[in-house]
């Protein structure tokens, strides 16, 4: 019998890195105030990576007010990035597990309660569905957003996304989860966040994880939210940045690296080689490209189009946002592959 199944309420280590969140940062941390697993057995690290805006504060108040807790933890990340922040938290958590939460998410009030219970059922490693959500008092336009984010054509296929159900009596195994539950064990063998990779640190985890014989259970018990992004811009800049760190994990970890995340870097060179034939004079192969691109982007869109309630005019810049967002996302991988490759010839991870 191991520690978890002998122990009825194990610890909990629950950690959260925040570089100016001061606008979801408060909603997340009264999800744990309302958690409904033992408070005491809850210890909370709060990590601030240098913001700016109203973010230590919200951490300090909470640390004051949040009294029933094992112990809430303040540090800072001089080094800013998730990894970095990743690592000081696992260098000071106590716990037997050990829970990573997003600033920008919402957990239920049986969060923790529902992951100890999967862990409980013999797993190492859990997680659930997350899909986006829109933030409070969102408008049309964010709706509009939204609805990019939850279809598979303006996201990845990764099975934590979206609402995605699964059978507790039949276990569900996957590549990687959002909002991960670990085992000490896990995390004391498979050890700390590569901080060379400042985005896909969590795909590069789950791969080792997977590497080191553990499995990665999903369980839609297990069930959290994100909030989406406030604006097409800061979403295009949030696609380019995921893609720019997809190009620079090839030359890191490539094993971490699906098919599905080369797609918009696939789409971005046959633009450019379409592009290259028209100037030579060919011009079927931008043409094909531009009819089948098209009428996928026309037909997905529609498809997308019930699930804004209430509906608004401004679900006719679908057709528009996807490309947008793919070329981003393409754009970034790109700069990412030259900047790889050109720190690999230069001896550099």
């Amino acid at each position: 019998m191991n520690h978890l199944e002998s122990v009825k309420k194990p610890k909990i280590s629950v950690g959260i890195i925040a570089l100016n969140e001061e606008g979801y940062l408060p909603d997340m941390l009264s999800c744990i105030q309302a958690q409904d697993y033992p408070h005491h057995l809850i210890q909370v690290v709060l990590i601030d990576s240098g913001s700016e805006d109203a973010t230590p504060r919200i951490m300090k108040d909470f640390a004051a007010q949040a009294t029933d807790f094992e112990s809430v933890t303040l540090l800072p990340n001089p080094g800013k990035t998730l990894p970095k922040g990743f690592n000081l938290f696992l260098n000071s958590a106590t716990g037997e597990i050990i829970v990573r939460l997003d600033a920008h998410a919402r957990i239920p009030n049986n969060f923790l309660s529902q992951m100890v219970t999967v862990l409980q059922e013999g797993e190492d490693v859990v997680g659930g569905p997350r899909p986006t959500v829109t933030p409070k008092n969102a408008t049309a336009w964010q709706r509009v957003l939204h609805t990019v984010e939850e279809s598979l054509f303006g996201a990845s296929i990764a099975k934590y996304r979206g609402k995605s159900k699964s059978d507790s009596n039949a276990p569900q195994y996957v590549k990687s989860v959002f909002h991960p539950g670990y085992r000490r064990s896990v995390i004391d063998k498979v050890g700390s966040f590569n901080e060379e990779l400042t985005r896909t640190e969590d795909n590069d985890y789950s791969y080792r994880i997977r590497k080191a014989g553990y499995k990665i259970r999903f369980d839609s018990r297990i069930y959290s939210e994100q909030v989406i992004r406030p604006s097409l811009s800061a979403m295009i800049k949030q696609k380019y940045h995921n893609g720019y760190w997809i190009g620079r994990t090839l030359f890191v970890q490539p094993g971490c690296v699906e098919v599905y995340h080369l797609v918009p870097g696939a789409f971005v060179l046959a633009i450019a080689l379409g592009i290259t034939l028209r100037l030579r004079g060919a011009k079927l192969p931008l043409r094909l490209l531009a009819v089948s691109y098209g009428t996928a982007d026309l037909a997905l869109s529609a498809v997308s189009l019930p699930t804004l309630n209430p509906p608004t005019s401004k679900a006719a810049s679908l057709p528009l946002i996807f490309p947008a967002l793919h070329i981003a996302y393409g754009i970034g991988t790109w700069k990412g592959i030259v900047v790889g490759a050109y720190r690999a010839f230069r001896g550099k991870k």
